[in-house]
């Protein structure tokens, strides 16, 4: 017998959806402000520097910094004389980046980014709207999926996405798609 057209497995997928819809939608997390978003035709891959808050984005048109502290773009080039690496999903950086290897997370899947912090808080990718994807923020010791622990739990994006993850200070979350990328910065 095939589970997945089983009664049992259509309970189940109609609990976890129950489960997921029950959890509410808002701009930002407990702790957290959205600071905006940047416009990026043609986005690839977005990275963060390990060393400072600073993103870098690659599009089919080059490369870019923004400074997420600043909310502003430093740097821009045009080049595509660059070295990335799409299968490992690193890219060379530039400018203020320069000598750096950046890791990245892709829009064709992948990544390298850290999906939680230090401070216990993570980001959970679920799709019970399939092809739609929420992007679920948990704060640390809580679980969307587990009911009774997942309170605090909030929905922070539904759409097409292309590629989520934290700074590794773990002040910032980036969640990207074809709009260009969305930006929250703890409190």
């Amino acid at each position: 017998m095939d589970y997945f057209k089983s009664e049992a497995f259509e309970k189940h997928r109609n609990k976890i959806t129950n489960i997921l819809e029950k959890i509410p939608s808002v701009k930002s997390p407990a702790g957290w402000t959205y600071k905006g978003s940047f416009n990026v035709g043609g986005l690839e891959y977005f990275g963060f520097d390990e060393s400072s808050d600073l993103c870098l984005v690659v599009s089919s048109n080059g490369r870019g910094i923004i400074d997420l502290a600043k909310t502003e773009k430093i740097a821009r080039d045009y080049s595509e004389d660059f070295h990335l690496d799409e299968t490992l999903l690193i890219c060379e950086g530039f400018d203020v980046l320069k000598d750096k290897t950046i890791k990245l997370a892709g829009k064709y899947g992948g990544s390298l980014l850290p999906i939680g912090s230090k401070y216990g808080d993570r980001l959970r990718r679920v799709s019970p709207l399939f092809p739609c994807e929420d992007i679920i923020y948990q704060p640390a010791f809580e679980d969307c999926f587990v009911e009774g622990h997942n309170e605090n739990c909030v929905r922070i994006y539904r759409g097409f996405l292309y590629g989520y993850g934290f700074s590794y200070s773990g002040n910032y979350f980036v969640i990207a798609d074809d709009s260009g990328i969305l930006f929250w910065e703890r409190d």
